[in-house]
């Protein structure tokens, strides 16, 4: 496996001085940075000392227990949130794409230890960022930055939503219950009946922490009873599914 390498950026150039503009727009949509101007930006990368480093699928780029003060954004590809217990099953709690944060808690967590690891699902670029410079005052004194403080804020509470989801979904009696109220969720974001969901069935049985035979016969015999259609990791909730 190859180490990952890394870049500073520095006024979205990085130190080989190839350009970095690219991910202005798609930064400026995230929603740790979406009340700054394209201005701003460059200033607030430099301040939080933004670097860009590549992964390789399945390298990580947090393991559970790291002590990290890094904040990361996916710029290209996907990463896996995973979890693991003392008997070393897996569980996926989030599978993120291009824009999306993670990291937050443990930086945040002055010295405590990852309680999550981070892995890249494809090849992957991700910008990384110090947290404690993100909340702690600016000796520059810039205007913009207690807007992305406020935005941080924001994410956080983001987070433990997405957590209370999850375990929403977990306290479910049966594996049909969770499977229909992920499900559910699922189309509410999505606000359409019919969706993608970010997961393969193996990944989905991770999430799900169920056995994954057994789901793919739960999803067959929700499909013979016209409960929803599925095919791949596109799925449809009939009538039957939302009475």
């Amino acid at each position: 496996m190859k180490t990952a390498s890394i870049s500073v950026w520095c006024c979205f150039c990085n130190e080989e001085g190839n350009n970095m503009e690219p991910y202005n727009h798609m930064l400026m949509q995230t929603p740790l940075f979406n009340s700054l101007t394209a201005d701003e930006l460059p200033h607030m990368l430099n301040c939080l000392n933004a670097r860009k480093k590549t992964y390789e699928a399945k390298e990580f780029i947090i393991h559970e227990t790291d002590v990290t003060e890094d904040l990361g954004i996916v710029l290209q590809g996907q990463v896996q949130i995973i979890t693991e217990d003392f008997l070393g099953n897996r569980s996926i709690t989030a599978k993120l794409g291009p824009g999306q944060l993670f990291g937050q808690v443990a930086a945040s967590k002055k010295a405590a230890s990852s309680p999550v690891s981070v892995m890249a699902d494809t090849d992957s670029e991700i910008l990384l960022l110090k947290f404690h410079k993100l909340v702690a005052p600016c000796t520059r004194a810039c205007s913009f930055h207690s807007r992305v403080i406020e935005n941080m804020m924001n994410v956080l509470s983001d987070r433990n939503l997405m957590m209370n989801r999850k375990l929403t979904i977990l306290s479910q009696r049966t594996m049909r219950d969770k499977l229909l109220t992920f499900l559910a969720w699922q189309s509410q974001d999505k606000m359409s009946n019919e969706f993608d969901i970010p997961f393969n069935r193996d990944e989905l049985a991770d999430y799900l922490c169920v056995n994954r035979s057994a789901l793919s016969r739960e999803i067959s015999n929700m499909i013979y009873e016209g409960i929803i259609s599925s095919e791949r990791n596109h799925f449809t909730l009939h009538e039957k599914a939302l009475q």
